[in-house]
């Protein structure tokens, strides 16, 4: 069945909110499509969702990726013909991320694998209960400005696993790797942002795994009022996430996350009731 206008902007504009916020976006689009009466969306729809979410990323993190091009094009310049000192902060924080990107394409390799999991209603209620773990621990632990200069690379590995394990449903990317970083030490606005860095990435996967179902098996039944739909979900998608990241980075100013936290056992435990119900 497929969904009607309003189901459409409403899928496209939570799928972005929570592709950014630290709830699971695998998790409330299953859950949605469940309230909704249908198991699966046409694959164009996902992968222009994906592409909202995608381009909502690149825009809010345009200047720090403006700032990864030319610190990588200074470097390559020899040192007796640069008009200016090196930007090794900046240097540092691609190499962070860099070494992030590790589990998150192993991640990224293994996520046809977990598709079997999309839609059992009480993994996802394990899964986020564990989410919610995940982001209530760090409020435990002592706050610390540590960025890039001070990093290892096996923390940045860790934070990198965040993303990977969001290959399961109910567990965030965004959360995940910002608790990790914040267990580290790593301050909360430097974490919170080098995590949407790395979310970019994955949902560029993401897009790449959609382009290869939407070619093995087509576009289905399509016309212009189908395809109208498909792009204003896209666009109600971007600006979920554009509205999410600038949330976000409001909120991590001053507080943590523990109250996502909170939010995703009850709403484990509501998935754990849907699916006795079931």
């Amino acid at each position: 069945m497929d969904l009607n206008w309003l189901q459409s902007i409403l899928y496209g504009f939570l799928s972005g909110v929570t592709e950014i916020l630290p709830v699971s976006a695998q998790a409330h689009k299953a859950l949605m499509l469940k309230i909704y009466g249908t198991g699966d969306i046409m694959e164009l729809m996902n992968l222009l969702v994906h592409l909202g979410v995608f381009a909502g990323l690149y825009f809010c993190n345009q200047s720090q990726l403006t700032r990864f091009s030319r610190a990588r094009a200074l470097a390559r310049v020899p040192k007796r013909k640069r008009k200016r000192p090196l930007d090794v902060r900046t240097l540092m924080d691609l190499s962070m991320l860099k070494t992030m990107l590790i589990p998150a394409v192993v991640g990224l390799v293994l996520y046809r694998y977990t598709a079997d999991m999309q839609g059992n209603l009480l993994l996802i209620a394990i899964f986020l209960f564990l989410n919610g773990l995940i982001l209530y621990i760090p409020q435990f632990f002592p706050t610390s400005n540590r960025d890039s200069r001070t990093l290892s690379r096996v923390e940045g590995i860790l934070m990198g696993v965040g993303g990977a394990i969001s290959m399961l449903p109910g567990l965030s990317a965004v959360g995940a790797a910002t608790s990790i970083g914040s267990i580290c030490g790593v301050e909360r606005t430097y974490c919170l942002n080098m995590a949407l860095l790395l979310n970019m990435f994955l949902m560029a996967g993401f897009v790449i795994y959609d382009v290869m179902a939407l070619m093995a098996y087509g576009a289905g039944a399509l016309s212009f009022s189908i395809f109208l739909r498909y792009l204003v979900t896209a666009l109600a998608a971007f600006a979920g996430c554009v509205l999410g990241i600038r949330f976000l980075r409001k909120l991590a100013e001053n507080h943590s996350f523990s109250l996502f936290g909170l939010y995703c056992v009850g709403l484990s435990l509501f998935t754990f009731i849907l699916n006795l119900m079931a």
